[in-house]
């Protein structure tokens, strides 16, 4: 399959043969449409100018076939502390293996991810989104502080500091030391 230049520039394909485009050492440079990639869209709050990328496909010196590249996109969190949306840019670097099986990525080196193509057919998009998906942070929240300080408490805001709180076990305390003295 021969893709023009232009197509290549705006979208790169859903579905690739990497066994094909490791033999032409191909390269893949584009976008991912945002509405493509529907669990990246559930974590997050939205992806701005959808995902741009760059591949290149070929062997490593063990004859492996690998793909090298960068996946880059820029996404709105819900900050943790205020609930409000914040800009997250991921820029992440691609270091696959192409295997066909568990086992063989077990031979690959350990700079390289194994991404298992079935059959004929790789989802790029599918593999492209897990990229994504584990280089956003797992807690987002703004650098600066967005909520002040006396607004964080902890405890039961109604006490005063200088008030005792009640002993839930006194009762028990006192059902104990009765009946110790019968």
């Amino acid at each position: 399959m021969v893709q023009s230049s232009r197509q290549q520039v705006d979208a790169i394909p859903k579905i690739v043969d990497a066994r094909k485009l490791v033999q032409r050492e191909q390269q893949l440079s584009g976008s991912v449409p945002a509405e493509a990639l529907e669990r990246l869209a559930a974590v997050v709050e939205s992806v701005d100018d959808g995902v741009q990328v760059e591949l290149s496909f070929g062997r490593d010196l063990n004859r492996h076939m690998v793909v090298e590249g960068r996946v880059r996109c820029d996404v709105q969190l819900l900050c943790q502390r205020c609930l409000k949306p914040m800009p997250e840019s991921v820029d992440a670097g691609v270091h696959w293996g192409i295997v066909w099986s568990e086992e063989q990525g077990k031979s690959l080196s350990k700079d390289l991810d194994p991404v298992i193509q079935e059959g004929d057919e790789l989802n790029l998009y599918q593999v492209l989104e897990d990229e994504i998906l584990l280089n956003l942070p797992m807690v987002a929240y703004h650098e600066e502080e967005c909520v002040p300080r006396d607004k964080f408490q902890f405890g039961d805001a109604s006490m005063e500091e200088g008030e005792q709180r009640e002993n839930p076990f006194k009762v028990l305390e006192q059902l104990k030391g009765s009946s110790g003295k019968s």
